[in-house]
């Protein structure tokens, strides 16, 4: 699997978006995934692609709630592209990550199937379907 960006949560999305131009990147439209109430937008520097992730709906409780408690932004996980989902999967389930979100269809991937999953000693991975 090759890294595909990484995950920025951030509370606001046009104060990030602004930050980042700052520095140099150059920014996808943004997306708005009701499915998993954020907003959302890919940057790329470089040959680095990060993603932006934000609360869509305050009200409601987005993904990101957890780490924006006490910081207004930090990056929280890495992407890996994956050609074998499953056979991925499998894998990483016997080298001790776990599952926490079920491989379903992302809007921001073009509906390709992407999976959530932990291991204390890595931290939160999101892998996408190539």
């Amino acid at each position: 699997m090759k890294i595909d960006h990484i995950g920025y949560a951030v509370k606001r999305i046009d104060r990030a978006l602004d930050s980042f131009e700052k520095l140099g990147f150059t920014f996808e439209p943004v997306v708005d995934d009701t499915d998993r109430n954020v907003r959302l937008s890919f940057g790329t520097k470089d040959g680095y692609r990060i993603e932006l992730v934000a609360p869509l709906d305050k009200k409601r409780e987005s993904p990101v709630d957890q780490y924006l408690t006490n910081v207004p932004g930090m990056p929280y996980h890495i992407c890996y592209e994956s050609a074998e989902l499953e056979k991925d999967l499998e894998k990483l389930k016997s080298q001790g990550f776990k599952v926490i979100l079920e491989p379903r269809t992302a809007v921001a991937f073009g509906e390709r199937r992407v999976v959530f999953m932990m291991n204390l000693g890595f931290g939160l991975m999101e892998i996408v379907e190539k």
